[in-house]
């Protein structure tokens, strides 16, 4: 994720906003109406429902690829995948950390530049487009990726071998919902394009018209 900051100049594209900003005058902004999205903290399935339940709504869901598995061989290797699993979260669960930072810190410095624009009556309409579009994407996967957590925590606290039914289960809709991660990485990163177009465009039109930076009374 820091790769691909750097890798898109990200960096550059903020420092020479800023630097406008503060040559107009406007380094600092008050507090506006400019309407921004956030970040969501997304609610866990573990805080609102009990194993039990998300057991056996997996049970149901993949009822159809349950029904010819061996639960006698489940139940004697389950113990050994439960140790592969705990290794493969743990994985997951610092690559997350350090996509979460990046993603916090990127919409805290859109949030920043857009109400600074928006205070000196800068037209940050179409920043303020993307900039949604964007944390819009992110919270897709953040939502998702809290899905992925409940399911991989249940296959492996599960006692896999009083239940091999239900930790099957957790093991299919661990795996469904961290394929489906990819594709919304990939929406993350198809928005960086007109995000990083609308950044430009504002860079340009403080360079060409600077005392739109300042304030009017």
């Amino acid at each position: 994720m820091k790769n691909w900051l750097k890798k898109n100049n990200w960096a550059i594209v903020f420092s020479t906003l800023l630097v406008v900003l503060a040559s107009a005058g406007v380094a600092h902004a008050d507090t506006t109406n400019t309407v921004l999205s956030t970040l969501i903290t997304p609610q866990s399935p573990e805080a609102t429902t009990s194993i039990d339940q998300r057991l056996a709504s997996r049970e149901t869901a993949y009822k159809s690829q349950l029904a010819g598995v061996d639960k006698t061989v489940i139940a004697t290797k389950c113990k050994l995948a439960q140790s592969a699993l705990i290794d493969v979260r743990s994985k997951d669960q610092k690559a997350a950390a350090i996509r979460l930072q990046a993603y916090n810190d990127l919409t805290q410095k859109l949030g920043f530049l857009v109400d600074n624009l928006s205070n000196q009556s800068v037209d940050a309409t179409q920043l303020l487009t993307a900039q949604n579009q964007f944390v819009a994407t992110i919270n897709t996967y953040l939502n998702d990726a809290e899905n992925y957590k409940a399911a991989m925590d249940d296959a492996i606290t599960i006692d896999c071998v009083s239940d091999p039914t239900g930790f099957e289960a957790s093991v299919l809709d661990a795996r469904k919902l961290r394929a489906g991660l990819k594709p919304d990485v990939t929406a993350i990163k198809a928005n960086e394009t007109p995000l990083l177009k609308a950044l430009s465009y504002e860079r340009q039109l403080l360079i060409s018209s600077p005392a739109k930076a300042k304030k009017t009374n």
